[in-house]
């Protein structure tokens, strides 16, 4: 796999640097390409604020045998570009030497904050960058938004082994930026955060979301990978590559996931990953090189490149596509690829939700997993009622009252609460930023042809001290509810609200 991979990856290098550069020849350009001095795994580089960066454990593995620290901060030069609704046509840089020039800069506190990097051999000023920036200014709504792009070109160049190893400084470059915001702007919200990032531009995000959970004790709320990286990054260590513990939510749309030879990881990676068309062979590239040539528009070395990368940059098209497209690309959960196409996947099962859009809008749509406890009162009111049989649902809702969960069964099941006891479930269902409260109902179960089951004096009832949730999404963060009081019966066909402040 590793030799394959790295085949790929440096045959699609080889193309970029040729296609980037015409001054030599292609001989003198492919040493270059390849031409790097291994550094010493023992040794630790450090680059003050931003941390050290080891090169043993994890990061020298059978995959990664090649090895180099990163590049000083001064000669990778990484800019930080700022666009917002306001100042569309004039773009701003984000100096870290500068933080109180934040403060005119136009970033809304309350809004969205998007962070966009490139991959290898790129620039901010790649077409699909300023596409993307513009098209998120566009869907949020106006003055709500702020986009960053991340440009990290001087640190891109050849070889890619040493812009493997830049990304890391970069990442930790970025996540200072991130907290530099988060501080001068009282930018309370860290899940507003989302880092979009292709090919290796995808794990510097990994490493950015790594460094502000390290170093910041913050976590952003979401980074989208594009096609992922592969060389040097197959079969690595999640420290190493873009994981899922990078964000609270972290989405991969896998399109060169090809074993022989593709660009990008074929393995999962996030949260949920999606793969387009099996994550390779996508329409429109499968053409033979004959044919790429045959476009006179372009030079033979950059038609080779549309060749050699095609479906790698399809990532991005199809993310940019999502953002406003009325045909949205539905995702279906599956066990394979071959599974999907003979027709035995389909949206919905008796227990999951199993459809999901790919793209900008995949997050609304994610199911999370919420670990439940109810405490059944054990007083003597409740006591003196004795145990019931039935099912609890819950609706969480937001500080936003327009937020909220679906109505989520605490068990499939009927089951029987006694007082005084504990019941722990895990449910799924919609994730909402910042819960507020509940919604608590109870349906009582009941048979004409079972008498323990008839409650003609008195309406079925159940009394619940509080209801502990736990989403499992984002550790370290529960939610302690409970009713008015502690007498007050969950009455079967009625909706009881449950608070934190009635604890």
């Amino acid at each position: 796999m590793f030799i394959s991979n790295t085949t790929g990856g440096l045959m699609l290098q080889t193309m970029l640097y040729l296609a980037n550069h015409t001054t030599r020849t292609a001989v003198d350009r492919s040493n270059e390409l390849l031409a790097v001095t291994a550094s010493d795994s023992n040794e630790v580089k450090c680059y003050g604020v931003y941390g050290c960066f080891p090169l043993n454990g994890p990061w020298t593995t059978n995959t990664r045998r090649i090895n180099v620290h990163p590049q000083k901060p001064s000669e990778i030069g990484v800019r930080f570009i700022l666009h917002t609704t306001e100042a569309n046509d004039k773009p701003k840089n984000i100096d870290l030497n500068e933080p109180e020039a934040l403060q005119h800069m136009g970033i809304n506190p309350k809004g969205k904050l998007f962070f966009i990097a490139h991959g290898y051999l790129e620039t901010a000023d790649i077409d699909w960058m300023p596409e993307l920036c513009q098209m998120l200014l566009r869907y949020e709504p106006e003055g709500q938004a702020a986009v960053i792009l991340i440009d990290w070109g001087n640190g891109s160049s050849p070889p890619y082994v040493q812009a493997v190893a830049n990304i890391r400084l970069v990442g930790a470059i970025t996540a200072h930026v991130m907290h530099m915001i988060y501080e001068e702007l009282s930018f309370t919200d860290s899940s507003k955060i989302h880092i979009i990032g292709h090919s290796l531009g995808s794990h510097l995000a990994g490493y950015a979301g790594y460094h502000l959970q390290k170093d910041f004790g913050l976590k952003v709320g979401r980074i989208t990978g594009l096609d992922p990286a592969a060389p040097l990054f197959a079969e690595t260590h999640g420290v190493v590559r873009l994981d899922r513990s990078d964000a609270h939510f972290v989405d991969i749309i896998h399109t060169d996931g090809n074993l022989l030879g593709g660009l990008g990881l074929y393995q999962r990676l996030g949260h949920v990953d999606f793969y387009p068309n099996g994550g390779m062979d996508n329409p429109g590239c499968d053409g033979r090189l004959q044919e790429y040539m045959r476009n006179s528009e372009n030079t033979i070395i950059e038609n080779m490149q549309k060749f050699v990368g095609c479906n790698h940059v399809r990532s991005y098209q199809y993310f940019i596509e999502s953002i406003r497209s009325n045909c949205p690309f539905m995702g279906v959960t599956c066990n394979s690829y071959q599974s999907f196409k003979a027709g035995r996947c389909s949206c919905f099962n008796e227990n999951a939700h199993l459809c999901m859009r790919m793209g900008y809008h995949s997050y609304e749509d994610y199911r999370h997993h919420y670990k439940i406890t109810v405490r059944v009162a054990g007083h003597e009111e409740s006591i003196s009622h004795g145990g019931e049989v039935g099912t609890i649902s819950i609706r969480l809702h937001g500080k936003n009252r327009e937020e909220s969960t679906e109505s989520m069964k605490f068990s499939t099941k009927p089951i029987y609460f006694e007082p005084g006891l504990e019941y722990t479930s895990l449910v799924a269902g919609q994730s909402i930023k910042n819960p507020a409260y509940a919604a608590v109902s109870w349906e009582y179960e009941t048979s004409l042809f079972n008498p323990l089951t008839w409650r003609i004096l008195a309406s079925p009832r159940i009394y619940i001290s509080y209801i502990f949730i736990e989403p499992m999404e984002t550790p370290h963060t529960y939610l302690k509810l409970c009713p008015i009081n502690d007498t007050c019966a969950l009455i079967a066909g009625n909706e009881n609200i449950m608070q934190t402040k009635y604890c």
